[in-house]
């Protein structure tokens, strides 16, 4: 009960924001915990040049992303073509977006890649065996396979304006796609994705291993953001922002949101 009054509140709260309420209206890619992230990454980072949205689902992410940051250039990539195609109807009255229907990774090619019945679950990684929470119950997985990219190779076609935000929502693939954006890293200012706590994907890199790797890569823990907690308070994941090391020692401000 708490829970779904925390999740209403947080709802409203997101509502009462500049376009929210026409999204919620006028398309399904309304979803309040990316209207919060966004807030949250204002308060860090006021403006962007370049959002690059990976794992962009059906626009969750990049419509609230276009409100929050409405001079930023936004490029998302969602690999399954059903998924893909509402994406595209989803910013399909927005001139600053632009959609590819492919996936990210440390090599091109194709991929092998396990879809969900819930979308968001869906990955080029299967489900722990040992995953016990509740929204990864749901199993009714498809094998099928989608185009990859590496992010050196595609940024050639974009216009990477700065500040560049590389923003991931990939199920574990996280590392993957930071591998194939070797050179691509040097413009990228910050960096927003999210991590798990706990194996939910076989042989997902946890938090630990992904900062470590973020740091050696030059960038610095700004803040975590948005935290995903079980019905006990175990937080399971979490999205974290980093920003470029040599871009200042600004102190950064929490945002628990």
């Amino acid at each position: 009960m708490i829970a779904r009054l925390e999740k209403l509140f947080h709802t409203i709260l997101a509502l009462e924001q500049p376009g929210a309420l026409r999204v919620w209206f006028t398309s399904n890619a309304f979803h309040a915990p990316c209207f919060r992230l966004n807030s949250a990454l204002k308060r860090h980072q006021p403006r962007f040049g370049t959002i690059l949205d990976v794992g962009a689902n059906t626009g969750q992410f990049a419509v609230a992303a276009a409100l929050h940051f409405p001079d930023a250039r936004i490029y998302s990539f969602e690999p399954l073509p059903e998924v893909y195609r509402e994406l595209c109807r989803n910013i399909s009255k927005r001139r600053n977006l632009r959609a590819f229907n492919c996936a990210l990774g440390s090599t091109g090619g194709r991929l092998a890649f396990n879809r969900n019945a819930y979308s968001r679950l869906s990955s080029a990684l299967a489900i722990a065996s040992g995953n016990r929470y509740p929204r990864y119950r749901e199993r009714n997985t498809s094998a099928i396979e989608v185009a990859v990219e590496r992010l050196d190779d595609f940024a050639r076609r974009l216009d990477l304006v700065p500040p560049v935000l590389l923003k991931m929502d990939v199920q574990g693939m996280e590392q993957a796609v930071l591998m194939g954006a070797s050179r691509t890293l040097e413009r990228i200012d910050f960096l927003l994705y999210e991590t798990a706590l706990v194996p939910l994907y076989e042989n997902q890199p946890l938090f630990d291993e992904m900062h470590r790797f973020t740091v050696d890569l030059g960038y610095r823990l700004l803040a975590p953001m948005l935290l995903n907690k079980s019905r006990s308070g175990t937080i399971i994941e979490m999205d974290v922002l980093y920003q470029r090391a040599s871009l200042g020692s600004r102190a950064s401000r929490t945002c628990w949101v």
